[in-house]
C-alpha cells in the first residue's frame, strides 16, 4: 500500500479527500492543513506521493512544490485544486509538478482520475529510480572489475573508464570521460586507431593486423597485443576482450573492452595455485558438505565435511565412489531424475530434500542444492556440483515448535483467547479466524479476508475513537503496549465486550511499524 500526504487548508475537504482516496484500499493517506506542517511531516515519515491544494495561506501550492523539489528531489507531487488559471498550470509544470488535476463537479470521476494519476506518478518515480540505480550499479560493477575496462557509446564517446584502467594507462576517468574520436587508443598506441571495442561494432577486417592473436566467438572478440612502452618501457602483453552492449530490447547501445596484463605467465600460474588453495581451504571450513560429480554419478570432489558426514576415506574416494551410495534406496529414482534435470539445465539452484545414508547404514534428512558444470572448452555439461545441508536439528526443532504451538492453541481455546497478527504493509489481520468463529459466531465464508478496515466495521461506533487513539499512541511509541476494551459485533447481531493487547514486534529501516501482534479475549457479553 502506497503512502500519500494530502495537504489542504480546508479541513472538511481534506477529510473527505482522505476518505475517498482510501476507499480504493490502494493508499494510506496522512493529512496536513498547511505547507509548513506538511514539510515537517515529510522529514518525519517517508511518503510515496504528495497531493496539494494551490490556494493556501502563508505558502501556496507552487511555493510548497518548490520547497519539496529543493529538499526532496523528484518525490511525486500532484496539484489538486479548483484554480484553473493558465498561468498557475504553466508555473506548476515549470517547477516540476507531476500532474495537475482540476477539481470538478463529477466527484466519482475526479477521484478516479486522481487515484490513477497518483499511481502513475509513483510508478514513474520508481521506474526512474530503478533506471538510475541500474546505471549506477553498472558503473560500480565496471569500476570494481579487476581488469582494466572502458565503455564507449555508439557515437564513440567514452562513458566509463574504471580504476584499473586509470592505473594501467595513467589517464584519470575525469580526463577521458566524454572524449571521442578514438582518443581512448592514445594511451596504448600513442596514435588514434581502432581498438577491439571499435572492431566489434564496425566489423572491419582490415584493422585486425596489429593483433598477435584474434578470435571471434559470436558477438565477442578476444585477442592479444603487445604494448612496448608499458611496464616502464619493458613492454607488456595484454589479453583483451570486447563485446557489444545491449539494452533491454536487444538494441546495441555501445561496446565494452577489457585488458589484462599476461606478461608474467608464472605469476598467473602462481596466482591460480593460490586461488585453488583458497577455494579448497574455504570449502573445508564451511559447515556444509560440498560435492561435485560427473554425469555417471561418480564423485569428483568432496570437502572435509563431506568425508566426515558420510564416513568414507580418501582412498575410497580415489577408487571412484557413486553418489547414489549415499542416497537411501527409496529416494534413488527421484534423485536420478533430479540430477538429469539439473545437468540438462532445466533445473538449478533449487533445494530438494532427500533421506541420505552414511557408510555405517544410518540415515539423516538433508537438503541438497545442485547446479550444472559446463566444460570451459565446449560449453557442454560435464557434471553437477552443489552443497548438502543436514536437516536433523531443523526437523527436531520444527517438531518441538509444532508441539509447542499445539499446546498454545489448546490453552488459548480453553481460556477463550485469540492471537492476532497485523501486517502493516498490507493491513491484513492474520490468525484471528478461529477465534472469530468460536467467540463471535462468524464462519470462514463470512470473513474470508480480515483487514484493519474490516475490524473497524465490527467495532461499536462509540468505541472506535478510543481504540484508534490507543492504537496510534502505541505506534508513536508513547505507550509500551496497545491495550483497549471495546465492543465487537457478533454474527447474530449482539455485542460482546473484548479486551485487546498488542505490541509492535517488527519495524523497517525507517523505524516505521511493519508487524504488530497480540491477543484478544471476551470480557463479557451485552
Amino acid at each position: 500500500m502506497d503512502s500519500v500526504l494530502f495537504v489542504d487548508d480546508e479541513e472538511i475537504l481534506l477529510e473527505l479527500d482522505k476518505i475517498y482516496i482510501e476507499k480504493t484500499e490502494e493508499f494510506s493517506v496522512d493529512t496536513a492543513k498547511s505547507a509548513f506542517e506538511a514539510l515537517k511531516k515529510i522529514t518525519e515519515k517517508s511518503y510515496d506521493a504528495i497531493i496539494s491544494d494551490y490556494d493556501m495561506p502563508e505558502m501556496d501550492g507552487i511555493g510548497f512544490l518548490k520547497e519539496v523539489r529543493s529538499r526532496h528531489g523528484s518525490l511525486p507531487f500532484l496539484l489538486f485544486t479548483g484554480k484553473g488559471r493558465e498561468e498557475v498550470v504553466i508555473e506548476a509544470l515549470d517547477n516540476g509538478v507531476d500532474y495537475y488535476i482540476q477539481k470538478g463537479n463529477d466527484v466519482q470521476g475526479m477521484y478516479a482520475e486522481l487515484s490513477h494519476k497518483i499511481k502513475r506518478a509513483i510508478e514513474r518515480r520508481r521506474i526512474k529510480d530503478d533506471l538510475e540505480r541500474s546505471r549506477q550499479q553498472m558503473n560500480d560493477i565496471i569500476n570494481f572489475l579487476p581488469d582494466a575496462t572502458f565503455v564507449r557509446d555508439l557515437r564513440g564517446n567514452v562513458i566509463s573508464w574504471n580504476h584499473a584502467m586509470e592505473k594501467m594507462t595513467g589517464i584519470s576517468s575525469d580526463a577521458i570521460l566524454g572524449k571521442g574520436d578514438r582518443e581512448y587508443s592514445l594511451p596504448f598506441y600513442k596514435e588514434k586507431c581502432a581498438l577491439l571495442a571499435d572492431i566489434v561494432l564496425e566489423n572491419n577486417p582490415a584493422i585486425h593486423s596489429r593483433f598477435k592473436y584474434f578470435e571471434r566467438i559470436g558477438d565477442k572478440i578476444r585477442s592479444e597485443v603487445f604494448i612496448p612502452h608499458f611496464n616502464d618501457g619493458n613492454g607488456a602483453y595484454l589479453w583483451t576482450t570486447a563485446s557489444p552492449l545491449y539494452d533491454s530490447r536487444g538494441t546495441v547501445t555501445g561496446a565494452i573492452e577489457s585488458f589484462r596484463d599476461i606478461s608474467d605467465y608464472y605469476t598467473v600460474k602462481r596466482d591460480l595455485g593460490i586461488s585453488r588453495e583458497m577455494i579448497q581451504g574455504f570449502v573445508d571450513i564451511i559447515p556444509v558438505a560440498v560435492y561435485e560429480m560427473n554425469l555417471d554419478y561418480i564423485l569428483t570432489f568432496a570437502n572435509r565435511v563431506g568425508f566426515e558426514w558420510f564416513g568414507f576415506t580418501r582412498e575410497e574416494f580415489e577408487r571412484r565412489i557413486s553418489i547414489l551410495e549415499f542416497i537411501a534406496p527409496g529416494d534413488w529414482e527421484r534423485a536420478i531424475t533430479d540430477f538429469k534435470e539439473v545437468a540438462a539445465g532445466r533445473r538449478t539452484g533449487i533445494g530438494q530434500e532427500y533421506l541420505l545414508r552414511r557408510r555405517d547404514g544410518s540415515t539423516f534428512p538433508a537438503l541438497v542444492f545442485r547446479g550444472k558444470i559446463d566444460s570451459p572448452e565446449t560449453g557442454e555439461p560435464i557434471g553437477v556440483r552443489g552443497i548438502i545441508i543436514d536437516l536433523t536439528e531443523q526437523k527436531k526443532n520444527a517438531e518441538a515448535l509444532l508441539e509447542s504451538r499445539e499446546r498454545l492453541n489448546c490453552a488459548m481455546k480453553a481460556g477463550d483467547i485469540g492471537i492476532w497478527d497485523v501486517d502493516m504493509r498490507t493491513m491484513k489481520v492474520h490468525d484471528i479466524h478461529e477465534w472469530a468463529r468460536h467467540a463471535l459466531g462468524y464462519q470462514p465464508d463470512d470473513l474470508p479476508i480480515i483487514t484493519v478496515t474490516t475490524c473497524k466495521r465490527l467495532v461499536h461506533p462509540l468505541d472506535l475513537p478510543r481504540i484508534l487513539f490507543a492504537f496510534y499512541q502505541h505506534l508513536k511509541g508513547k505507550n509500551p503496549l496497545f491495550e483497549s476494551n471495546f465492543r465487537l459485533s457478533c454474527r447474530d447481531g449482539s455485542w460482546k465486550w473484548v479486551n485487546v493487547r498488542g505490541k509492535v514486534i517488527e519495524r523497517n529501516t525507517d523505524n516505521h511499524p511493519v508487524r504488530i501482534t497480540g491477543t484478544i479475549n471476551v470480557v463479557h457479553g451485552s
